[in-house]
């Protein structure tokens, strides 16, 4: 968890592959599939928290009332 007490995850040490640089990137549970950047010569590269596939989306509930547009009841 981070200092501020917000989002999950870890801050992890990466070598640049393209600059030879070190540098610190935050790398989220929440949020896998991003690509980490490098700060000095922003290359992007992938780590193992990037390759990971994101959660399935909840599949969104069908309006209750989605059949029965009119409300009011038939005039009889």
């Amino acid at each position: 968890m981070s200092i501020e007490g917000g989002m999950s995850g870890v801050q992890k040490r990466f070598v640049c592959p393209n600059c030879g640089k070190v540098f610190f990137a935050w790398r989220p549970d929440t949020a896998p599939g991003a690509k980490v950047k490098c700060y000095f010569c922003k290359k992007e590269m992938e780590d193992e928290a990037s390759k990971r596939t994101p959660p399935p989306a909840a599949a969104a509930a069908p309006p209750a009332e989605a059949e029965n547009k009119d409300s009011t009841p038939p005039a009889g």
